[in-house]
């Protein structure tokens, strides 16, 4: 299998080396075995072929489809019959994308989730539209506001909008999507799965977490704890498909599923 970096840009897309490898990792995560966990993580960052971007936000960027910290995305297009490829942001933009656009309004971070962040932390703002902040929409600098559920917005995949016109976003509203080729795997996650694995045999993880954290703008960790992996995937991760639940679950740390009260007793 061909590292990414030997592909032809015709084949941008296509299964590669650091894509298999990454998966691996992150199976032998999911099956706790931390010790392979690490190994195919460190075969991923050893290799060389992969880095970090210096701005958190232009992870999410057209531009960077196929930056250095790519390692696998949902290939989409919003050229042809109703585009081609992920939906998840138009899903996520605003019911009726305020007049310009078929937004669906679904899948939107809590205020909790929101606090949950460091105000100094860069990712807060690349990650969650809150009420007055500026961004850019149809060519358009505007105040976000919202009559969404939670009145907040994911952010991840909000610049296909920011273009006059919506050039980058499909004409089908009905099926949304966009030129943005979604992370479905990304650098930042080798990093916190090497972390974890490490956590778990009792390692010492901060140069990988400490890695993550860079860009944030905040300090380093010390002597790192579950715990803090545990946040900072939460907050790296954010709005990225299911990683969340499937962590939470994982873990052990998902709240237990409500009782069907259609099938319970009635109190005597």
């Amino acid at each position: 299998m061909p590292w990414f970096q030997d592909l032809a840009p015709a084949d941008y897309g296509r299964p590669h080396k650091s894509a298999a490898l990454g998966y691996l990792a992150k199976m032998y995560l999911y099956k706790k075995d931390w010790a392979k966990a690490e190994a195919y993580a460190d075969s991923v960052i050893l290799s060389g072929r992969h880095q970090l971007l210096d701005n958190f936000a232009d992870v999410f960027t057209i531009a960077n489809n196929w930056s250095a910290e790519y390692i696998w995305s949902a290939y989409s297009t919003s050229k042809g019959q109703g585009g081609f490829g992920s939906i998840l942001p138009g899903v996520m933009l605003e019911n009726k994308g305020w007049g310009k656009y078929n937004g669906w309004g679904y899948y939107m971070p809590t205020k909790e989730l929101y606090d949950s962040y460091d105000p100094k932390d860069k990712r807060r703002a690349a990650t969650i539209l809150a009420p007055g902040d500026r961004f850019k929409f149809w060519g358009d600098s505007v105040t976000y506001s919202s009559l969404n559920l939670s009145g907040y917005q994911f952010n991840k995949y909000m610049e296909p909008f920011g273009y006059a016109d919506g050039v980058h976003a499909s004409k089908n509203g009905d099926h949304p999507t966009t030129d943005l080729c979604l992370p479905l795997l990304r650098y930042a996650e080798i990093y916190l799965i090497k972390a974890e694995a490490r956590l778990m045999q009792g390692k010492n993880a901060d140069t990988e977490l400490n890695a993550v954290r860079k860009r944030t703008g905040l300090s380093n960790l010390t002597n790192a704890t579950l715990a803090d992996l545990k946040k900072e995937r939460r907050l790296e991760l954010a709005g990225e498909w299911a990683n969340r639940h499937f962590d939470l679950v994982r873990w052990g740390d998902a709240r237990p599923p409500m009782p069907n009260r259609s099938t319970e007793p009635t109190a005597r």
